[in-house]
């Protein structure tokens, strides 16, 4: 396996003001004449002044000035002392004690409570996580941080954080929510005109449309950026935009035009002396030749990179190299040389706490052994990696030592253990190839709602092109009828005279050409008229044709899931209450089996909300009273509503009509609103369900007094899985919705943020019978 080296640089500290010399003579000279307070500021700040360049120095200025600040109790200074230690085991790669005094800064400001500290020591620590390829620990602290920067209203800390989260989503393969994160964080960035934050942006939404095989997109972002950089004249950003568009050329097996941008980007890098990114560009031009089975050149271009990675030691750079040395001398059949750089870069990436690292290495080291036939060696190795790669749920790594393990046991004529391997495998494989389709699936998402608003106006233009058609014809009928009309007269005025008698003849003649063509025009009005209203129809049923196939689908999508879950659930639930009754004694296993219980149940009801959903509904229509319906929802939530302090107030007709209802059904509809009103009353409230009835229609209505709907939620409101709730499914309304629909009514929600909610439920007197 492969390592692509992507660098992600974080700064501690972005400005420096005057040399290292005068500063540092300058605040020693202070030390002489300061309080303790003062001193031990001072003496971070000659620790800050080392960072990156003297972590010895810096060890030794920040660990003066928290022995300091502890003995005078400052406790302000004893977190800035640990957070620049922290830092100093950062730029040695030391991410096990950086993350320590991290944690341990982090503790002593939220004792304090300054959020602006506070805010800078979970970046600090998030920065570690993402460099150690801890993503969603990563994510935990960007997302708290980014609320904190809300809090202060620090516009350009938002951005950033925004920008950082979107490049975590990315490197979790979560495309939609990094295209989300990034988006906000380049609107931000150009409502403060940051062009730098603006440009890399730019470059990271490249890179998710990459990810996506979104190729032209993610170039036309990357011109954006290289462009951007230029113009600020950031020859990094520069250098990063040549290489992205390299990938991406590399994708598209355009291997020349790579290497090409590649070699572009590396020059700048020299030139300004950024070597890791020369060690990575080096690495990813490697990684083309190795690709093309050019081992020579791939060796050469890995063994450059090493040699610069290991002259700045820069381990995680030395680790990956290795690796794809090692791959190569895999591929030539040099299994000892193989092995042995992949022994060290197995012991380089346990030395910096790389797990997914160390991971692909014993991976790699199993997969060498396995084809030279060393079987005991291979399974330890293999499972020692799949060990790790299952505590970090690296999908990727499990599908290779899965399948490299199917192997091992069938060269084996170990059949068994092959086939259980390979389903594992293939269960991962499919499960990844589901999350992709499903992420470019909502991406052609709204591609395809644009285009069906467009077909939709192109309809709307081609009725009324139809209509001015028609209209047309029908003025020019009358045109001819009044030529011809025009014609009888001035006949007729002309014979008058001669021949009397046929004057009357002629004229009630024309009194009947009168009638036909008032009967004709009455006829066309009408035909019209009824066109236009079936043209309406036809829209009305295409639209809820297109909306019940796609609830159609969406619902054997629910059932199939349902159905695979709810037997490992209904094991889980009884194997815990076979455990709970072999118990005698209270304590603390007694309890979570009591909780692995009852959040079983609860699963086991959202699976059933899920069957209800998806299941066809067969409609046993029997006569029934719709008040006896309704008597029967509110005693069930009759404690609910004591216990939610909600006043019920009940107005129903006595002269209300019998109906064609299936019972169970109308009341888990009636059920469903009901407890949504409720839920929309957390603090109490009045719940009025009144009845109103007309020559040919029942009406219930079902008001709260809640915090209402907005505008927004109401226009999804019955989209089956789309819910506003933290624990809610989203099937309630739409299961409510389609059982109405089923009983030949109508289901209407009225409501205002803030003042309340009306249901309108609607059935028709005459055709319930």
């Amino acid at each position: 396996m492969k390592i692509i080296i992507i660098i992600s640089l974080c700064f501690f500290v972005t400005t420096v003001l005057f040399s290292y010399n005068s500063q540092v003579d300058s605040l020693q000279n202070l030390l002489e004449i300061s309080g303790d307070k003062q001193k031990v500021h001072i003496l971070n700040e000659l620790g800050k002044l080392y960072w990156g360049e003297s972590s010895e120095s810096t060890f030794k200025y920040s660990r003066e000035a928290y022995e300091l600040a502890q003995r005078i109790e400052y406790r302000l200074g004893e977190a800035q002392s640990l957070n620049n230690i922290g830092v100093g085991y950062y730029f040695l790669q030391d991410y096990e004690n950086a993350l320590d005094y991290f944690e341990k800064a982090l503790q002593i400001r939220k004792e304090l409570g300054d959020k602006e500290e506070i805010v800078a020591s979970l970046n600090n620590i998030a920065i570690v996580y993402d460099e150690i390829d801890q993503l969603e620990n990563a994510l935990e602290y960007y997302l708290e941080s980014l609320t904190l920067f809300e809090d202060l209203e620090n516009k350009v800390g938002i951005a950033v954080t925004l920008h950082n989260i979107g490049v975590v989503y990315e490197s979790l393969s979560n495309y939609n929510k990094s295209l989300e994160y990034l988006l906000r964080a380049l609107k931000l960035y150009e409502e403060i005109d940051d062009k730098t934050g603006i440009a890399s942006s730019y470059g990271n939404i490249g890179i998710v449309y990459k990810d996506l095989s979104n190729y032209d997109k993610s170039l036309e972002y990357h011109l954006k950026s290289l462009k951007l950089s230029r113009e600020i004249g950031d020859r990094k950003g520069i250098a990063n935009s040549l290489d992205n568009i390299g990938i991406i050329y590399e994708n598209l097996n355009n291997h020349e035009k790579a290497i090409e941008y590649y070699l572009q980007s590396m020059d700048i890098e020299e030139e300004i002396g950024d070597d890791i990114g020369v060690a990575s560009t080096l690495n990813n031009i490697g990684i083309i030749y190795d690709d093309q089975k050019k081992y020579n050149e791939a060796l050469e271009y890995y063994k450059r990179s090493l040699k610069i990675n290991q002259d700045i030691g820069y381990k995680n750079g030395i680790a990956n190299s290795l690796n794809n040395i090692g791959v190569v001398y895999e591929n030539i059949q040099e299994y000892d040389k193989s092995l042995e750089y992949h022994w060290e870069a197995l012991e380089m990436f346990r030395q910096i706490g790389f797990k997914k690292g160390s991971a692909a290495s014993l991976n790699n080291i199993g997969t060498v052994y396995l084809i030279m036939k060393k079987y005991d060696l291979a399974q330890e190795y293999l499972s020692e990696g799949l060990k790790i790669a299952r505590e970090i749920e690296t999908k990727d790594l499990l599908i290779e030592i899965y399948r490299k393990l199917s192997d091992l046991h069938f060269d084996q004529n170990n059949y068994k253990d092959a086939l259980v391997y390979y389903k594992l495998y293939s269960s991962i494989k499919d499960s990844i190839f589901n999350k992709e389709k499903i992420e470019k699936i909502s991406g052609m998402q709204t591609t395809y709602e644009v285009e069906h608003l467009l077909e939709q106006q192109e309809t709307q233009i081609e009725l009324l092109q139809k209509d001015n058609e028609i209209y047309r014809l029908f003025v020019d009928k009358q045109k001819l009828v009044k030529w011809r009309l025009y014609s009888i007269l001035f006949l007729m005025g002309a014979i008058a005279f001669i021949i009397y008698h046929f004057y009357k003849i002629k004229h009630k003649a024309n009194i009947k050409l009168r009638e036909l063509v008032a009967a004709k025009t009455k006829d066309l009005t009408i035909s019209n008229e009824s066109l236009k209203k079936e043209i309406r129809e036809r829209k009305k049923i295409e639209h809820q044709l297109i909306r019940s196939e796609r609830l159609a689908g969406v619902g054997e999508l629910a059932a199939g899931i349902a159905h695979e879950i709810r037997n490992p659930l209904g094991n889980i639930s009884s194997s815990a209450q076979v455990c709970i009754s072999k118990i005698t004694r209270d304590d603390d296993l007694k309890k979570y089996l009591k909780i692995i219980i009852d959040e079983s149940e609860k699963a086991n009801s959202i699976i059933k909300g899920l069957l209800d959903f998806a299941n066809p509904r067969v409609m046993n229509l029997k006569k029934g009273s719709i008040n006896q319906v309704l008597n029967s929802v509110i005693k069930s939530v009759a404690a609910r509503c004591q216990k939610s302090n909600v006043e019920v107030e009940l107005e129903f007709s006595k002269d209300s009509p019998d109906l064609l209802i299936d019972k169970k059904w109308l009341e888990q509809a009636f059920l469903n609103l009901i407890l949504n009103s409720l839920q929309a009353m957390p603090t109490g409230g009045k719940l009025k369900i009144k009845e109103q009835i007309s020559e040919d229609k029942l009406e219930i209505i079902i008001s709260d007094t809640g915090t209402g709907i907005s505008d927004k939620v109401l226009k999804k409101i019955f989209d089956p899985f789309f819910t506003t709730k933290e624990d809610g499914v989203g099937l309630g309304l739409s299961l409510a919705h389609q059982i109405i629909i089923d009983h030949n009514g109508t289901l209407v929600i009225e409501s205002e943020k803030g003042r309340g909610t009306d249901v309108i439920i609607s059935f028709k007197i005459e055709s319930s019978f």
